[in-house]
């Protein structure tokens, strides 16, 4: 029997390699593969994912864009070192950024939407009743979904570049997740969207206050310096 062909509505998207070796590098930083402040070094890169050197300077390109990796011509690439600071400041851009989504996306919700965002809701509480799984990947996911809906290009490419800079940075502070107050949000937004009320939606996220006090956790684990 010949292979069949491939059609436009079952042929599987092609995904460039950079995207690929984005993906895995991204994954690589997040889960201590590639330390903070370690050099990148193409040719260990290249042997070590399989790929020529092109994939790879364009990830680590697009890796420098999303604030993950510097890049000092003629001296270095390596995965970026923050501060405590400069995390703190992170999450703090990507708190207001969520705030904005989620008032935007609750404007233009279909009720089909808000349903689907509701059961992602109920999704993560459970997992944080659980403590299961990656916290920020968890609770980003939400503002994914938001994003979408939200249907704002420019939305899209702000979100896309901080979400995934804050997401990497808590997940290096694990220990000082705070799943009660996130189990808090996450059903203040579930109400907000359910009743399409953009401000309540802003307003479900945490004040400056809350931040601090993550800070102040996150500070005691001694995973950035100072």
């Amino acid at each position: 029997m010949p292979v069949p062909v491939p059609t436009n509505e079952n042929a599987a998207p092609r995904r460039l390699l950079r995207d690929v070796v984005f993906d895995k590098m991204l994954a690589a930083i997040g889960d201590g593969t590639l330390e903070l402040g370690e050099r990148l070094n193409d040719d260990e890169l290249v042997r070590w994912l399989g790929v020529s050197r092109t994939p790879v300077r364009e990830a680590i390109a697009k890796l420098a864009d999303y604030g993950l990796v510097d890049i000092e011509a003629n001296r270095y690439t390596r995965v970026i070192s923050p501060s405590l600071p400069e995390v703190a400041d992170t999450v703090r851009t990507a708190v207001d950024l969520w705030r904005l989504v989620a008032a935007r996306a609750v404007e233009v919700m279909s009720d089909e939407q808000a349903a689907g965002f509701a059961t992602l809701v109920d999704d993560v509480l459970a997992a944080f009743d659980r403590r299961e799984g990656d916290f920020g990947l968890r609770f980003g996911s939400l503002f994914d979904y938001l994003t979408a809906a939200a249907a704002s290009p420019a939305l899209d490419r702000m979100s896309e570049t901080v979400s995934a800079r804050a997401a990497l940075l808590t997940r290096k502070a694990e220990g000082a997740y705070q799943w009660d107050a996130g189990k808090v949000v996450a059903t203040k937004l579930k109400t907000a969207v359910a009743a399409h009320d953009p401000k309540a939606a802003a307003a479900a996220l945490p004040a400056s206050d809350f931040i601090e006090g993550w800070t102040e956790r996150v500070r005691a684990l001694n995973v950035f310096p100072a």
